[in-house]
């Protein structure tokens, strides 16, 4: 699935004998199967794993992916590289941008529908709204990016806003889940 080379393991196993106990790796993508698709490499703490990420084992470490996110991370490879006087690691995943996950028309519908009425909102504070998936009970699992991620608001507007607009249009819909790992950061509107 995702190869990480002997000196990058090696690399990312210092990093984490600098980090306090049971602190693993995590690899996610952004907007997956679109021209703005982009992945990163982050800590994970223990604690903030869920049901919804995958281990992947590696001799001193696990890495960590949403299961959503597998798909566009096949053949992913992690070296290390010298950039300057430093070295980082480079992680490179060839079809973030091109893998298609088949659409719903409702999914379809329901991304319209936040691109045109929620969006423009969240925006102006610096935040955007992107739909994760719509499970088989109806339920809408939601991420808030940018601005709204860590924002002290953000129940407010998951709440007033976000659900109520969702629900009072898609009938359908039985539930709005906010599954963002909320980090307050310096793009946190509040």
């Amino acid at each position: 699935m995702i190869k990480i080379s002997i000196n990058a393991q090696e690399y990312i196993s210092r990093l984490l004998s600098k980090k306090k106990m049971n602190t693993h790796i995590k690899i996610f993508v952004n907007n997956p199967g679109t021209e703005k698709a982009s992945c990163g490499i982050e800590y994970i703490y223990f604690k903030n794993i869920t049901s919804m990420d995958k281990k992947f084992k590696f001799n001193n470490f696990n890495v960590y992916i949403k299961k959503e996110d597998i798909p566009f991370l096949k053949k992913s490879k992690i070296k290390l590289v010298k950039n300057n006087l430093n070295f980082e690691l480079m992680l490179h995943s060839p079809y973030i941008r091109s893998f298609k996950k088949k659409r719903s028309d409702l999914e379809n519908k329901i991304l319209f529908f936040i691109e045109i009425n929620i969006n423009p909102f969240l925006l102006s504070h610096g935040g955007k709204l992107f739909l994760k998936e719509i499970n088989k009970k109806k339920e809408i699992m939601i991420e808030f990016q940018g601005g709204c991620n860590g924002c002290s608001m953000v129940n407010s507007t998951l709440k007033n806003m976000v659900e109520k607009r969702l629900l009072n249009n898609f009938p359908q819909i039985s539930k709005v889940i906010d599954v963002t790992l909320h980090k307050p950061n310096s793009f946190s509107y509040y």
